[in-house]
């Protein structure tokens, strides 16, 4: 298992990066009425994050002409090159190696793969409340005229791409 501060501060790299990357596309989708929210999950299993930017039921977005709403980002930690990338890259790569062989359970009855899901969503979810990322995704959701700050939970969600976890991490680490 990894030192699950050191994994959000790697996280809060990348998605500050990620943000600053494609803030044209955030903004460009977060200001539209038809916005509802965006998920954030990481499958180390494959070494990616993947964000998605939702639109309410009964909306359509006006289409970017060169982004989709839909996987937004996928951001995969094998092509980049940055310090916390290559770091993240060890990690997952340990994780993986850790988990070939390894059908144990724990005490309470959870095994090695589940517990590194959670720990990698608890991570994510801890870099999304610190206060650069924050900062840079409210300067974001604000130009959206529906988004108040207290939706701030419920409008980003880290959630987990299995569905082992039916809850955002958000909440959870908040």
């Amino acid at each position: 298992m990894q030192d699950i501060q050191e994994l959000s501060e790697l996280y809060e790299n990348q998605v500050s990066r990620l943000i600053e990357e494609n803030i044209e596309g955030l903004t460009f989708y977060v200001k539209q009425e038809a916005f509802s929210h965006m998920t954030i999950s990481a499958a180390f299993w494959h070494g990616d994050l993947y964000w998605n930017i939702w639109n309410k039921d009964g909306s359509k977005f006006e289409p970017h002409p060169r982004l989709s709403h839909d996987e937004f980002i996928v951001e995969d930690v094998y092509f980049n090159k940055d310090e916390a990338t290559v770091k993240l890259r060890a990690v997952y790569a340990k994780w993986n190696e850790a988990t070939a062989n390894n059908d144990d359970e724990d005490d309470n009855g959870e095994h090695l793969f589940s517990r590194l899901i959670r720990q990698s969503h608890q991570a994510l979810a801890i870099a999304f409340h610190s206060d650069t990322v924050t900062q840079q995704l409210m300067s974001i959701l604000v130009q959206n005229p529906n988004f108040e700050a207290a939706q701030f939970n419920q409008v980003i969600r880290v959630e987990d791409p299995d569905g082992q976890f039916e809850f955002n991490f958000l909440e959870q680490s908040a």
